[in-house]
């Protein structure tokens, strides 16, 4: 689940379950509409890490063959794949004063790219004063 969408964990557990929405939200004790939101894709309502788990602990309990299936991919799903075994064996090899600059740099890069909007670019900021000035784009008036 960790890095995971709730939103597609929450489906992915509905489909294991095998239930409709409407029963899948009597189990959960929650509203069909509620349960409708969570699942319909232009929604943004998301279900809470609560409900995910209370949702996860009714198969297990329920549907003891889904809840295995679910802790089979889960498991599978928390293995590191054969890149990040490579590159954790590959940082392991250089000694630790030298790790630490180049763990820094990894950490901003990967920050950087987090932060950056659709596209790859970063989300464009209006209106940033510095000095006091409003900057705007070259040639264009300041108001």
């Amino acid at each position: 689940m960790a890095g995971m969408d709730l939103k597609q964990e929450f489906r992915d557990l509905l489909r294991l379950s095998g239930w409709s929405q409407a029963e899948a939200a009597r189990q959960l004790a929650m509203t069909p509409s509620a349960l409708s939101q969570i699942v319909r894709e232009n929604s943004p309502v998301r279900p809470s890490l609560v409900t995910l788990r209370l949702f996860g602990l009714l198969l297990w309990s329920k549907r003891p063959g889904a809840g295995r299936r679910l802790a089979r991919r889960q498991q599978e799903e928390s293995r590191p794949e054969k890149w990040e075994q490579d590159f954790i064996r590959a940082l392991r090899r250089i000694p630790p004063a030298t790790r630490r600059p180049i763990l820094r740099v990894l950490h901003a890069l990967i920050e950087a790219a987090r932060s950056k909007g659709p596209g790859g670019r970063a989300p464009r900021r209006l209106g940033k004063r510095r000095g006091g000035t409003k900057l705007g784009r070259p040639g264009e008036p300041v108001h």
